[in-house]
């Protein structure tokens, strides 16, 4: 029990609030870039696939007995490199109120 008590007492490892709270700032400011980078390319990733997801070719045609089914998708949608996907805003506009 006395061994207990010298360990509960004793303060050669202790740190001080001011250097935990400088830690806990540092660690703070370097997360935040990290968290907003990876919101960024997530929403990147999802824009991608709805937009991979929208050009799909539906295109079909077969024959059956000298009778012709046929269909032609016709829409296309062009999204450039490095730039937001096609038809995703992500732009946050101010109102005038």
């Amino acid at each position: 029990m006395r061994i207990a008590c010298q360990l509960w007492n004793e303060e050669g490892g202790s740190v001080s609030p001011f250097a935990t709270v400088l830690l806990m700032t540092i660690l703070l400011l370097g997360l935040l870039p990290g968290v907003v980078t990876l919101r960024d390319q997530i929403v990147q990733e999802f824009g991608d696939v709805a937009v991979a997801i929208e050009t799909f070719d539906q295109s079909y045609s077969y024959s059956f007995n000298g009778v012709t089914s046929q269909y032609i998708d016709s829409t296309s949608v062009s999204d450039a490199a490095g730039e937001a996907p096609a038809g995703l805003d992500l732009t946050i506009s101010a109102s005038s109120e």
